[in-house]
C-alpha cells in the first residue's frame, strides 16, 4: 500500500486550519502579567478654619460647684474631680491641665496602606496632620496584546515539492502563524 504524500500533507493543513479557527477569529489575546506598584507617600496638613466646624454634642459643666450632668464621661470625670478638690491651687492645677494642647497621634496599618493621624486639641481642634504611605506591591492583571499573524525573520524548516519531495531549508523569509505555543 503506497500513501500518497499530497493526501498527508492536505490532512495536515486542514487539521492545522480547524484547530486554529479561534485564533483567526480574534485578532487580540489575553496575557497576564505582573506589575509593580511602587511606594508612595504623602501628607496632608489642614488649616484651621477647615478643622472647625459645628458638632451636636452633649456636654456636663460645673456651676456653683454643682454638676450640670449632660452625656459626655470625660467631662464628668473633671467636674467631679473638680468638685473634690479642696484648695483653689489644686483646681487651678487640674484646670490648667484641661486647657492645655494635647498631641495625639495614631497610626492605621494593613499590607497596603500606612497612615498616620497626628494633632493637637485645645477644647477644639488646633492642628491636625494625614501622612500616608501606599506600600509597594506586585499585582498580576489581564491585559489585552494584538495577535500578530504575520512575522519575518531566519527559518529553518523543510521544503516539499512535487517533484523533489521533502528537501532541507534554511533562510529568510515571511511566515503566517497558525499554532502558538
Amino acid at each position: 500500500m503506497k500513501i500518497d504524500k499530497t493526501l498527508i500533507l492536505s490532512i495536515v493543513i486542514v487539521l492545522l486550519i480547524i484547530l486554529n479557527i479561534k485564533q483567526w477569529s480574534d485578532p487580540y489575546k489575553t496575557e497576564t502579567i505582573s506589575v509593580k506598584v511602587p511606594e508612595k507617600k504623602g501628607s496632608f496638613k489642614f488649616s484651621y478654619d477647615v478643622l472647625q466646624f459645628p458638632i451636636k454634642q452633649e456636654d456636663s459643666i460645673v456651676y456653683k460647684d454643682s454638676i450640670i450632668y449632660i452625656k459626655n464621661k470625660v467631662n464628668i470625670k473633671l467636674a467631679e474631680d473638680y468638685k473634690n478638690l479642696k484648695s483653689e491651687f489644686d483646681r487651678y492645677k487640674l484646670f490648667l491641665n484641661a486647657i492645655r494642647i494635647q498631641n495625639y497621634s495614631k497610626t492605621f496599618e494593613d499590607s497596603y496602606f500606612s497612615a498616620t493621624v497626628t494633632g493637637g486639641v485645645q477644647g477644639e481642634v488646633q492642628s491636625m496632620a494625614f501622612d500616608y504611605k501606599i506600600k509597594s506591591r506586585r499585582i498580576k492583571t489581564d491585559t489585552e496584546v494584538k495577535n500578530y499573524r504575520f512575522g519575518i525573520g531566519p527559518q529553518v524548516g523543510m521544503n516539499y515539492t512535487l517533484l523533489g519531495g521533502f528537501t532541507p531549508y534554511i533562510g529568510v523569509g515571511l511566515t503566517y502563524t497558525l499554532i502558538r505555543f
